[in-house]
């Protein structure tokens, strides 16, 4: 036994804590392929990308406890057996998805919205009022209309309102639109929630334009004048030293978070976690502080583990005190207590789930020795219990003590208690044999 792995008490997409296969049993309304974002959720209604089976599933339910049932309505698909990826209207369905990452909701004025980063077709969709059916949305972004779905539209040329593979979309309180542009190597900010298709964005974050003097010159989000919203390589930050500061670069990023004051970033491939004390109304600001990195400007294609360390982290979210991190490539996901109230750069997580302690980051070792499959004390299984984690993508905390854990390897949704995270400061605690 392993007593410091944190245990969850609900699950979605398995009648079982030990299956983890895509579809298990036959594609239905309880079963989930290669669930990518987090769990979002307004009063009792929670929505979930459902990436590879090409649909969102609606659940209209109290936080799940215990083995979830079949969704309560599916958005995208005509049936619960229908896979197909599409664009919309596309067999028999009012809208059609192609590897939708992430389904998340945002309050403005009372108002609700329901946006989903629908990554394969290269567009952001959002529905002016939470769905609870299969119905259309009001309002596409990098297309002209609901049939297109060529990436940086038109003529493959990034600009304003043009996106490639985006990942995550989050409205926060006062209205923004956040959406991280993966394919890009950006994040977009439109200052309000869009109402027309194809809408320009207001900010762009990632891609400075620099003239050979080192200065910075994009000012408008025309998408000509100083290069502005036109650019699209991978990197890390670069040192200006005529300004005196770094400029900000990011590869490939995944998702985001806000509340509409702050705002968090995962910059997947420079293995670390951007923070703004507030969302930025300038192109290309630079982060406040950073998790996962001590410094602007390094970059390690490996990676770290331990406490401050992170391999490929692809989610982020918070329950308006701490930080959550899905820290995709070792495993677990980590917490750093009171961060929102206290940030720093390269801080220390306090707790870790997934794993026992901050050292080990094997996929689905329930016996915590460093092997996958090869597991001491459950030998007739391949190592999935309700204590472990295969590729975590998504992450959803509330203010009520409920992480949601996108469990991607293994096909499923965990549910924590918060409470329940392993305090990795404790002294490691050995699995008997």
């Amino acid at each position: 036994m392993c007593p410091n792995l944190p245990q969850a008490n609900g699950l979605i997409g398995q009648a079982s804590y030990t299956l983890g296969a895509a579809n298990t049993g036959g594609t239905s309304g309880s079963t989930l392929s290669a669930p990518l974002g987090a769990l979002s959720q307004e009063g009792a209604i929670w929505y979930l990308a459902d990436s590879a089976n090409n649909r969102i599933l609606g659940y209209s339910s109290a936080a799940p406890t215990g083995i979830t049932g079949a969704a309560s309505f599916i958005i995208g698909q005509p049936n619960a057996q229908s896979t197909a990826g599409g664009t919309g209207p596309v067999s028999g369905s009012p809208i059609g998805f192609s590897n939708p990452a992430k389904a998340s909701v945002g309050t403005v004025g009372g108002t609700s919205y329901l946006v989903v980063a629908d990554s394969g077709n290269n567009r952001v969709l959002i529905w002016n009022r939470l769905p609870t059916t299969n119905t259309a949305p009001n309002v596409v972004l990098d297309q002209p209309d609901f049939s297109s779905s060529d990436a940086n539209h038109p003529n493959a040329t990034v600009s304003a309102s043009s996106l490639s593979d985006p990942t995550a979309a989050v409205i926060g309180s006062k209205g923004q639109l956040i959406v991280v542009d993966q394919g890009n190597n950006r994040v977009l900010v439109w200052n309000a929630v869009p109402t027309i298709n194809n809408a320009l964005a207001n900010v762009e974050l990632g891609q400075a334009a620099i003239n050979p003097a080192g200065v910075v010159t994009c000012t408008t989000n025309a998408g000509v004048s100083g290069a502005c919203f036109a650019n699209s390589a991978q990197g890390v930050d670069t040192y200006n030293a005529a300004a005196q500061s770094y400029v900000l670069a990011m590869r490939l990023p995944t998702d985001a978070w806000t509340d509409g004051t702050r705002l968090l970033v995962s910059d997947t491939g420079n293995n670390r976690v951007l923070f703004w004390a507030a969302v930025p109304n300038v192109n290309d600001k630079l982060p406040d502080n950073l998790i996962g990195a001590g410094q602007f400007g390094t970059f390690s294609p490996a990676g770290g583990a331990g406490a401050q360390g992170l391999s490929g982290p692809r989610s982020v979210a918070s329950d308006d005190v701490d930080v959550f991190v899905g820290d995709t490539r070792n495993n677990r996901v980590l917490e750093y207590a009171g961060y929102l109230n206290a940030p720093a750069n390269s801080p220390s997580a306090r707790y870790v789930f997934g794993q026992s302690d901050f050292t080990h980051i094997a996929p689905n070792d329930p016996d915590q020795n460093s092997i996958a499959g090869d597991q001491r004390t459950n030998p007739a299984t391949d190592g999935i219990t309700a204590g472990t984690m295969d590729a975590p993508t998504g992450v959803f905390a509330t203010s009520s003590n409920d992480l949601f854990v996108t469990d991607s390897g293994n096909n499923r949704v965990l549910h924590f208690a918060i409470s329940s995270g392993v305090d990795g400061s404790e002294n490691y605690i050995p699995c008997s044999p």
